[in-house]
């Protein structure tokens, strides 16, 4: 009886775990939208509304919440009360520990960490044009994750589980 008992707590245990794998990978394709959306709103605030960068960032970052939107009124608060300070330096020193909390994979960390490179053009159009460039950038990662996380749940639960009943048969 005990035998069955730890044979199901082993079964179970690994298909929670696939279950916790699973689910990081639908997390980080929510993350990636939320990028994506902040990153198209912060296109139309400096695109429609004819706003600095900065003034962008903390206009956007106001209207979302959570951790994301803090960081954002930071970074545009860093740029705007302190002259000398860059948006790069801002990113670099602020973003970073916003991106520690997600589930996002090394390659998503990175995109969003060359951001800045994308601003500092004087031409208004010019910078339009990179901020849409970096969305759409941010759209097709968003577009890999999730279908990373479609096409892997069933195949990640299915493994989790036989791989459990396969270690629940060799130890009993």
């Amino acid at each position: 009886m005990l035998r069955l008992v730890g044979a199901c707590l082993l079964i179970a245990g690994s298909s929670g775990f696939g279950w916790c794998v699973w689910r990081d990978l639908e997390r980080r394709a929510e993350q990636l939208k939320l990028l994506e959306r902040t990153f198209v709103m912060l296109e139309s605030e400096v695109g429609y509304s004819r706003l600095t960068l900065p003034d962008g960032l903390l206009r956007v970052g106001s209207r979302l919440e959570g951790t994301l939107g803090d960081c954002l009124c930071r970074i545009g608060s860093r740029v705007r009360a302190e002259p000398g300070i860059t948006l790069k330096e801002a990113w670099e020193e602020q973003m970073p520990e916003y991106l520690k909390r997600t589930s996002l994979g090394g390659r998503e960390k990175e995109l969003v960490m060359t951001f800045p490179e994308y601003t500092g053009f004087v031409d208004g159009r010019m910078q339009l044009a990179a901020l849409e460039q970096f969305a759409g950038e941010m759209s097709q990662a968003k577009e890999t994750a999730r279908h990373a996380a479609g096409s892997g749940k069933k195949t990640i639960l299915s493994i989790s589980a036989a791989a459990g009943l396969l270690l629940a048969i060799l130890l009993f």
